[in-house]
């Protein structure tokens, strides 16, 4: 007598479902990834009850159950899915898996990587599809779930990355600063619509910012100097982000179309790498409503990522660029993982990648680390 096939099981209260039938898997193969009461495990057939597989392929959830079954085809390449997200549930992971399903796509294992925000690992096996067209194609059922679901290649050494390079205003920080100006000239509200526009593509980028440097006239730069320190605070997950980045040796860039004041005090209290931004113009203590020079706009942007990715001898593929805003998808585009972070609609469309419902610190569960290791390789800035 023959011993049954290991089967992808996904269970639901202790009640196991029968799921795909892997069979370049070992009997004896085990993985197991826990979120609430949705488990998921790989078994032997004879620990499996219930139902029957329909080899035509099948695929459904259910009260947070989720499986799928298909003969295995000598074209299946491997590749791996993080769903994440502070709404990740038994119940959105299932539906999750169905959107994965309903592209061809099986799930083959999975590891917990964060219990806190939480975070899941899928290992895949489907037809060779390019990971970023699987993601953007299994989008809706994220959505629908409220968790964000990003399909990649197979895990390598994370320490491979060579750069990350990322915007400032509502990325990296949660402000945009040059609105926590204005309201030292009480145009904030006038300067934030003109912001918001202007991040979304509604305008040219070099003509807003003019615009809105022009309401700063006449402001005394020590203002300047205020906002960073009353009102400008770093995003959730960015200290555990660039920490972790730090240990790996990893270098971080910032290129920004905010200004060089602020981006020098994120080098030094943050540990960033490189900064590139605009330089205010002032004269006698005072703001002159002008910028100095080249205006860093989104074509300036994708330069300043090409130079310094060339600078560093790096090829594009080991390059992470992320941003918020419009001017922000050349870079995102040039990268190796382009990454929109809780970014405007026309962003979210384009970019590869999304992060909207995790923290700034969800790009290390895309690279596949999991607590335990972001742990391991954190390392704080040390006081100058």
């Amino acid at each position: 007598m023959t011993s049954p096939e290991p089967r992808l099981c996904l269970y639901r209260d202790g009640d196991p479902l029968p799921g795909e039938v892997l069979s370049d898997l070992g009997s004896g193969a085990r993985e197991e990834a826990f979120l609430d009461t949705f488990r998921l495990a790989l078994a032997s057939g004879s620990a499996l009850d219930g139902g029957q597989a329909d080899p035509g392929g099948r695929h459904w959830t259910e009260r947070g159950l989720a499986w799928a079954w298909r003969a295995g085809q000598e074209s299946d390449r491997d590749a791996r899915a993080v769903v994440m997200g502070p709404g990740l549930t038994g119940k959105a992971l299932a539906a999750a898996v169905d959107g994965i399903h309903s592209q061809g796509q099986l799930v083959s294992g999975g590891r917990l990587l964060s219990a806190s925000l939480p975070a899941v690992e899928l290992s895949l096996v489907g037809p060779p599809v390019a990971p970023v067209a699987l993601t953007r194609a299994t989008e809706g059922a994220a959505e629908a779930a409220e968790v964000d679901l990003a399909i990649l290649p197979p895990r390598g050494d994370p320490r491979s990355w060579g750069l990350v390079m990322m915007d400032m205003d509502s990325t990296l920080l949660a402000n945009e600063c040059i609105d926590e100006i204005a309201d030292h000239a009480g145009r904030k509200e006038e300067v934030a619509a003109i912001t918001e526009r202007a991040m979304a593509g509604e305008l040219d980028f070099k003509d807003s910012l003019r615009e809105r440097v022009r309401m700063l006239e006449g402001l005394p730069e020590d203002v300047l100097e205020t906002a960073y320190r009353e009102r400008i605070r770093p995003n959730p997950g960015a200290q555990r982000l660039l920490e972790t980045l730090r240990g790996m040796g990893v270098p971080v860039a910032v290129v920004s179309g905010g200004f060089t004041f602020f981006t020098d005090r994120i080098q030094r209290d943050l540990g960033v790498d490189y900064a590139h931004a605009n330089v205010l113009e002032t004269a006698g203590g005072h703001l002159t409503g002008e910028v100095k020079g080249e205006v860093v706009d989104g074509a300036v942007k994708a330069a300043t990522l090409r130079d310094l990715w060339q600078r560093l001898d790096l090829p594009r593929e080991r390059v992470i660029a992320m941003g918020d805003g419009a001017n922000d998808l050349p870079m995102i585009a040039e990268a190796g993982m382009g990454l929109a972070y809780h970014a405007k609609p026309r962003v979210r469309y384009q970019a590869p990648y999304n992060l909207t419902h995790s923290s700034l610190d969800g790009l290390l569960y895309l690279l596949g680390l999991s607590d335990a290791e972001i742990e391991a390789y954190r390392e704080p800035l040390r006081p100058v």
